[in-house]
């Protein structure tokens, strides 16, 4: 144990060296010096004092460079965790393949819906510029309309056929989808319009506060009309889980077999379903690359017969209800509470930077990153009892990396 805090001591000093020198070496030669710190720094983290060769040869930090670097990272700090907890679940082989595969299909079932969520809010960014911290209440919102919906049409259904009927919860996706549109559409028209049509001084401000009051109102209001108790919609399918059978590498590898719960698998399926059909409105259709356009250059798009006005309200409105469709596919998975939205708004502001700031392909990465990260890093953890209240750290260490070696995320950029 002393050996691997040593290591990490040295290894984080010739990174931190390294992330002040090259760039200023790249710089000074007249060279692109965009990956250079993340670069220099991942060199010294990884190889030390060879970070010096990067200073010396300075060469063009591609992506294939900054991927064998990351993939080089995680594999010293995997052999560093491995010497350090050597009875660990995530390290004995032959078990630690399945083990670790299994924790990252967790991962990656419940980071589509994160995903899906953070979607929602870099599309509002990119076309308005602003961040909706009402965007957690929203999804929370969305879950409700879903349970109440499910309810009283299985009750009438059940009235009228006189027997059980019970409706199932991906109805219910839809239905949140629309009526959370509206609030989205209406709650823009009323309050932020104002702001696009030069009618408020301090926009920036001003579009902070009225959101979150907007997402206050929304959170308290549900909590007086809903109450306070939990409430959970019925299942997807009878089915309890999926398995996925053995596959065999060597005599000394193995992954498998795999069990997906089958609700989070549905989850899994609707969220990325709703990502590239959201992908494919944006890239194929008029009133996509209207909303595309507008995020380039609001004047340029008024140029071309384009409204700003309106594909703000449109952005504000899709953002909103990608958010309800979020929260609806969860309700029958998560036990839910008026609460439930400023955490999984925390999470969604995370995922955004991490992926980048208007990057709709950088929402999906990033949700899936955040997701993998938090399965796995409470699954490896040395004390099970404190993994998962742990689980959020390890995605803000992620958070914090980013911001320190690469701000703008990992897909940033200033429009769609």
């Amino acid at each position: 144990m002393n050996f691997v805090v040593l290591w990490l001591m040295f290894a984080f000093f010739f990174a931190g060296i390294g992330a002040y020198f090259v760039p200023k070496r790249y710089r000074n030669l007249g060279l692109d010096d965009t990956n250079s710190t993340t670069g220099a720094a991942l060199s010294g983290f990884v190889a030390g004092p060879l970070v010096g060769l990067l200073w010396y040869y300075t060469p063009k930090l591609n992506r294939i460079w900054m991927i064998s670097l990351t993939v080089l990272s995680f594999g010293v700090l995997y052999t560093m965790f491995a010497r350090a907890n050597p009875d660990n679940l995530c390290v004995v082989a032959p078990y630690n393949a399945t083990y670790l595969t299994q924790q990252s299909v967790n991962g990656i079932v419940i980071g589509s819906i994160y995903a899906l969520m953070a979607v929602g809010l870099t599309l509002i960014y990119s076309v308005q510029g602003i961040i909706s911290f009402a965007h957690g209440q929203l999804y929370m919102i969305g879950g409700y309309f879903s349970y109440y919906f499910l309810d009283r049409m299985s009750a009438a259904l059940t009235n009228a056929m006189g027997t059980e009927i019970i409706v199932n919860p991906i109805w219910g996706i839809p239905v949140a989808g629309i009526l959370v549109f509206i609030i989205g559409v209406v709650f823009e028209r009323l309050f932020l319009r104002p702001m696009h049509e030069g009618l408020i001084e301090r926009a920036a401000e001003y579009a902070i506060l009225i959101t979150f009051g907007f997402g206050f109102f929304i959170e308290y209001l549900t909590l007086a009309v809903a109450g306070p108790f939990p409430i959970r919609a019925t299942r997807y399918l009878e089915t309890r889980r999926f398995q996925f059978d053995r596959i065999s590498i060597t005599d000394d590898i193995t992954f498998g077999p795999v069990n997906v719960i089958a609700d989070r698998g549905v989850v899994m399926v609707i969220g990325i379903l709703l990502i590239f059909v959201l992908l494919y409105f944006l890239q194929r259709t008029w009133t996509g690359r209207a909303l595309r356009a507008t995020s380039m250059d609001k004047q340029a798009a008024a140029v071309t017969g384009i409204n700003p006005i309106t594909m703000n309200t449109l952005a504000f409105g899709i953002g909103a209800m990608l958010a309800g469709m979020a929260g609806a596919a969860l309700v029958p998975i998560f036990s839910w509470v008026p609460y439930l939205g400023a955490e999984m708004a925390g999470r969604s502001y995370v995922i955004v930077v991490l992926g980048g700031l208007g990057s709709v392909p950088g929402a999906l990465f990033g949700g899936l990153i955040v997701g993998i990260v938090e399965a796995v890093g409470a699954g490896c953890h040395p004390d099970a009892s404190k993994g998962a209240a742990y689980k959020e750290a390890f995605a803000l260490v992620i958070f914090a990396l980013v911001l320190l070696l690469k701000p703008t995320g990992l897909f940033g950029r200033e429009q769609l």
